[in-house]
């Protein structure tokens, strides 16, 4: 899985101090996937796979509301609305 890192304003664990809880600065918002991507992250899942899910984003706590208002929404198409100008 990738490090922390916003998807809309890029705040990362290099700018946070060390000794802060990565959950209480990050959380990660999974998004809907297509049946295709579904049924690839299934057979991932079921090999071993390790690394970092589609559709999944990490975000910081103030912007993890609105990716989390848009989770019901596939990955691109909140991804889209979330991008930053």
């Amino acid at each position: 899985m990738r490090p922390p890192h916003c998807y809309v304003c890029g705040l990362s664990l290099r700018d946070v101090d060390e000794d802060q809880d990565l959950w209480s600065v990050f959380a990660l918002v999974t998004f809907e996937l297509s049946a295709e991507e579904k049924a690839v992250q299934e057979a991932r899942n079921r090999d071993g796979w390790v690394g970092h899910p589609t559709g999944t984003e990490w975000f910081c706590v103030q912007h993890a509301p609105l990716a989390k208002e848009r989770s019901h929404l596939h990955w691109r198409t909140a991804l889209s609305e979330l991008k930053p100008p």
